[in-house]
This record gives structure tokens, sequence and C-alpha cells, in this order.
């Protein structure tokens, strides 16, 4: 008999002297730690603040930034970064803070740089998946108008998106097309956007998410969410993901529950090891299809979303999760436990 997913939690030190630098462009900052005026969208500094909380009420001495080049001091004044610093005006911005950890040979939350870099791009992720066979979706790749006067070399139905980025930024209830027509009109309207656009066979169902934390057994595969939508083919778009009106619920994914978690495993082997990662999929209740879309890596961790409401199963709050994600994450890179130094 298999342990439970509470069994092998590793779980923080009852007085850790770990520190943490927490990196978030809404981050709460000293001297007072206080949630930060924001007149965006997404809810973030508040879950940023939460997120902070939690970190330093399980005893870890955690200092804040709300600047990435903050990095550059961190070098002896911390044991590891814990970055949400997602979004900047760059290309792929995921890749810089992992990457400028491994140049100050700084500990961090998340993966090695190829590895989110490789997340981040959800057409090359989908081939890798296809390779390591992973069921997706058929694809095609668009850098700028003049490729769209050639279709893709597959029919429609059209999903349109854009290749890179987070948040669901670009999908729109446009993103379904019948025909090409429709399709190379709304893929140029992301391009003017300046995003390189990923065009896909429309696969009809709902959208399901696997949220995973990493273990030196592999990935521990928490269950099956499911982000809810009011939206035609009951897809995610740009305005349901900042917002999250709607939010999530445990989906129960019956048989093809097994065959969801053999792909984490499949992935882990190809990709890992990952503090806490998601694999995403469209899925058919009435065909039993799944199609993977993406993974990613250092997502949503707040109460609310769909790692907590899954370890919720298990008895674990967000507390649990945050602390074995840190204690994993410190174990990976080799820096070991507290009691043994």
């Amino acid at each position: 008999m298999h342990p439970s997913i509470s069994e092998q939690l590793l779980v923080a030190p009852s007085t850790p002297s770990t520190r943490i630098l927490f990196i978030a462009r809404h981050a709460p900052l000293e001297p007072n730690y206080a949630a930060r005026d924001f007149e965006g969208d997404g809810g973030y500094p508040g879950y940023y603040a939460r997120v902070f909380r939690t970190l330093r009420d399980l005893g870890y001495r955690v200092r804040t930034a709300s600047e990435p080049l903050a990095l550059l001091a961190a070098k002896g004044e911390a044991d590891i970064v814990f970055s949400l610093y997602n979004r900047m005006p760059i290309n792929n911005p995921e890749v810089f803070i992992p990457s400028l950890c491994e140049y100050l040979r700084i500990p961090y939350v998340g993966a090695r740089p190829n590895i989110r870099a490789l997340a981040e791009d959800k057409w090359l992720a989908k081939l890798a998946a296809k390779a390591i066979g992973i069921p997706v979706s058929e694809g095609a790749v668009y850098a700028d108008e003049a490729a769209l006067a050639t279709p893709p070399g597959f029919p429609g139905p059209y999903f349109v998106k854009q290749r890179f980025g987070a948040a669901s930024e670009g999908i729109s209830a446009e993103s379904i097309q019948d025909d090409w027509a429709g399709a190379a009109r709304v893929a140029a309207k992301l391009m003017a956007r300046g995003m390189a656009v990923l065009v896909e066979g429309y696969a009809p169902g709902i959208d399901i998410t696997v949220p995973s934390l990493g273990s030196a057994n592999g990935p521990l595969v928490l269950g099956v969410v499911r982000p809810r939508s009011d939206k035609a083919g009951g897809i995610i778009t740009e305005d349901l993901k900042r917002s999250d009106p709607l939010g999530y619920e445990i989906f129960e994914a019956g048989r093809v529950e097994d065959d969801l978690r053999a792909d984490a495993a499949t992935l882990w082997r190809a990709t890992g090891p990952m503090d806490y990662f998601r694999m995403d999929y469209r899925f058919d209740p009435e065909t039993g299809r799944r199609v993977f879309l993406e993974f990613n890596i250092c997502c949503h961790i707040g109460r609310s979303g769909s790692i907590c409401l899954a370890a919720a199963q298990h008895g674990l709050s967000q507390a649990d999760v945050l602390g074995h994600v840190i204690e994993f994450s410190l174990r990976r890179q080799g820096v070991a436990p507290e009691e043994w130094r």
C-alpha cells in the first residue's frame, strides 16, 4: 500500500533558520508588509501578502522585494529565492530570475531555467509532450502576418492563442474559429499586440488541470481540478483568468485519472525535478479523450487556486503546501535539511 500524500510531505522545522527572499511585482514591503494598493485586475497584492504571511508564520526568515534586480544583493543574504515575478517587459520573463539565481549560485524555487523555458513555450512543450507519448492536438506556429497566408496542414475548427505568456493572455471568446479565414483574422489581432501565435486543432470538452508537488519519489499528484467557465466551449479566457469570478472545483475524472497520473510521471521523468507544477488539458467527458495543452511551474499557489484546492482533499493547508515546496526545493538543490547542519 502506497503512503498517503500527507505522509510524503516534508515539514518545515519548528524553528527554521532558512532565509527566503520572496520576489513579486506587488510584494508587501517593509516595515509593515501590508498588501499594496493596486489599480489592475487579479488581486495580486493580496495574494502575495498572504503567501508572505504564511511563509513567515511557518517560521522562515522572509525578506521581500518587488524588483528582480534585488537578487544582486542577495548573495550571502538568502538561502533560497521564491519568485512569483513572472511578468516583465522582456521576452520570456519567467526564465530571467532562475537564470540569474544560477549565475549567483543561490537556490531558488521552481525548476532549472531550461525547463522553465520549455514550459513557457507552449509549442515546444507540445512537441516535447508528443515525443514522450502524452497526447496533444495538432498545432502550427505563426510569427508574422505574411505567414498567415498559408493555413496549417490540418482542418478546423481551430483554437488561436499566444505561443508564450501567462494568465491566458490573448484568449477570448473568438479564439475558437470554424475556418481558417476566421482563425487568421484572430491571429492577426494577437500579432498586432506583439504576440507570436499558436494555432491548435480545437478539442471539444472542458478544461481541467492536474496539480502536483515534487518529491524524492517523483510527482505527488494532488488530484484533478476544473476551472469553472461560462464561455462557449468551456474555455478559460483572459478575463476569467485575471478576475477569477468563478473559481475552481474538484473534478472526478473517473478512469482517465490513471492516465493523467501516468502523464505526470512521464513528464517528470523527462523534465523533473520540479518543486510544484500543474498540467493543463482539454478533456471530453463523453469520449474520455484528453489533450495536453501546457504545463506551468511556479504557478498560482494561493488558497483558492487549483493546487491548494486539490491539496485540501488530503487534509493539507496552504501552509503545508508551502512548507513542503520550500523544504523539497532546498533538498533537491543540495541544501541539507536543518537537522543535518
